[in-house]
C-alpha cells in the first residue's frame, strides 16, 4: 500500500491523478466545467492555486495549503479542537473527487472507480521545484500532442493567468516566483525540460524561497 506523505497547512503541493483503466474522466466541455466548479467549492477555500491542468484521463494541481488559522474558520467542526489535522484536509480533496465521480457515473450511466485509488501529491520545498512545475503542469497538453502551443489548450491555468480577469488563481505569487509577467511568458515559450522536475536543472538564481516550509 502506498505510504503517502501528509497535507499539511503552509505547504506546498503537486496533487494530481489518472482515471482507472482506459477511462476517460473529461468526454465534453460541460465535464472540464463541471470539475473546475467543484474545485472552487470544496478546494479553493482551503487552498492557493498557482496552477492546474485538466485533461482527458488525468488532472495535475499546484497548490499551497493555507495557514492554519484560515483552515479553522472553513473546516473547524468542533469549537474545542487544538488543530486541523492532515486527515481532515485529506478528506477535503477526497469529498470533492467523489463527488465529481458521482455525477459523471450517473451521466454517463456507469459504475465502479472513475480514478486510480487515492490521489497523489508530492511535496514543493524549493524556488526552482515551484518554477519547473509551473511550467510542466502548463506544458502537459504540448507534451501529449493535444495541442502544438500551451496557450492552445483552454483547461489550464495559463491564459486565466495571463488575462487581466478576476480568477482564483494567485497571481501575485506565481509572477514574483517567475520575477514578472514577461519572464513567465519566455519561460513557458520553452520545451519543457522533464530534467528539471529531477533537480538536474536549476537554471532560476536569486528567487525567494518558497515560504510557509518549516
Amino acid at each position: 500500500m502506498e505510504n503517502k506523505i501528509p497535507l499539511e497547512p503552509s505547504h506546498f503541493y503537486h496533487i494530481y491523478n489518472h482515471a482507472n483503466g482506459f477511462d476517460n474522466f473529461f468526454n465534453d466541455r460541460y465535464d472540464y466545467q463541471n470539475f473546475l466548479n467543484g474545485y472552487i467549492k470544496y478546494i479553493v477555500p482551503i487552498c492557493d492555486t498557482f496552477a492546474y491542468c485538466f485533461m482527458p484521463n488525468h488532472f495535475h494541481f499546484f497548490v499551497q495549503i493555507k495557514p492554519e488559522p484560515e483552515l479553522f474558520k472553513t473546516l473547524r467542526t468542533i469549537e474545542a479542537t487544538p488543530k486541523i489535522g492532515s486527515e481532515t484536509i485529506s478528506y477535503r480533496f477526497s469529498h470533492y473527487f467523489n463527488s465529481y465521480a458521482q455525477h459523471y457515473n450517473k451521466k454517463y450511466k456507469r459504475r465502479g472507480s472513475l480514478f486510480r485509488s487515492g490521489f497523489k501529491r508530492k511535496q514543493v520545498d524549493t524556488n526552482e521545484y515551484f518554477i519547473h512545475l509551473v511550467h510542466y503542469i502548463h506544458s502537459n497538453p504540448v507534451k501529449d500532442k493535444y495541442v502544438n502551443k500551451i496557450e492552445q489548450w483552454e483547461f489550464s491555468s495559463y491564459n486565466p493567468l495571463l488575462n487581466n480577469t478576476n480568477t482564483f488563481l494567485n497571481k501575485t505569487t506565481v509572477f514574483e516566483y517567475f520575477k514578472d509577467i514577461e519572464n513567465f511568458r519566455l519561460v513557458h515559450q520553452n520545451v519543457f525540460d522533464t530534467a528539471a522536475l529531477n533537480g538536474r536543472n536549476q537554471p532560476f538564481e536569486g528567487l525567494r524561497p518558497l515560504e510557509g516550509l518549516e
